[in-house]
């Protein structure tokens, strides 16, 4: 009784498994009349048993094979040319630029009225920070704790070692000359070790930049 009982389990997973399998199958055909899902001329992916038993005995459809889109004049949508694959990729790079450009204007926007204040023992005559010094990875790990901004390994911060007189002095053009003043075509190397305002440059995927305000307080 047992075996039996067990031989006709399998038997009805396997046959399980077989109707999955089957309704899984699929197929591409040319749609050659109007049908509910298309038009005439369009290339669709549907169930190997609705093309087989309805779509291509009735004549609605072939097999999009290559042989039957020649026959029909007809472009393999699946099949890039180099000058659709070229159209293809200038698109891509255009929205992949357009992402980039908005990341970088929300940036800007955000830290537009923001100041990095970063705490420092400091002698008062000399205005000298002791024992440490702010260099672009004290920034950046300030700017992840203070404005919860984490930047990406690529994603770089260059200082202007030289402060300047206050931040609220700086409209846009004079904050563009600074920006100017700002080497970015290396790994930064300046050290601050006084006190005062200063500004930063974050340089971001796609060659955009934005400007960052931050200031060196006695603790």
């Amino acid at each position: 009784m047992f075996p039996n009982s067990t031989l006709m389990l399998r038997s009805q997973v396997a046959t399980a498994a077989v109707l999955r399998n089957r309704q899984k199958h699929t197929v591409r055909v040319i749609l050659t009349s109007n049908v509910r899902q298309g038009e005439a001329g369009e290339v669709l992916t549907v169930k190997a048993g609705y093309a087989r038993n309805f779509l291509i005995p009735k004549k609605m459809a072939l097999y999009a094979i290559a042989s039957n889109f020649e026959r029909l004049n007809l472009t393999d949508p699946a099949i890039e040319t180099a000058e659709q694959r070229s159209e293809r990729l200038e698109k891509e790079a255009a929205d992949e630029a357009s992402e980039e450009e908005i990341a970088a204007n929300i940036l800007t926007k955000y830290l537009s009225n923001k100041v990095l204040k970063i705490w420092r023992n400091a002698d008062l005559n000399s205005k000298t920070v002791y024992p440490g010094m702010v260099d672009h990875k004290v920034i950046r790990d300030k700017l992840s704790k203070q404005l919860k901004i984490d930047l990406d390994d690529e994603e770089q911060v260059h200082i202007l070692e030289d402060p300047v007189v206050s931040h609220d002095s700086l409209d846009t053009e004079a904050l563009e000359e600074v920006m100017a003043e700002i080497d970015n075509s290396s790994p930064c190397e300046v050290q601050i070790r006084q006190l005062g305002n200063f500004v930063a440059k974050i340089s971001l995927a796609g060659g955009y930049t934005v400007p960052l305000r931050f200031k060196i307080l006695k603790r």
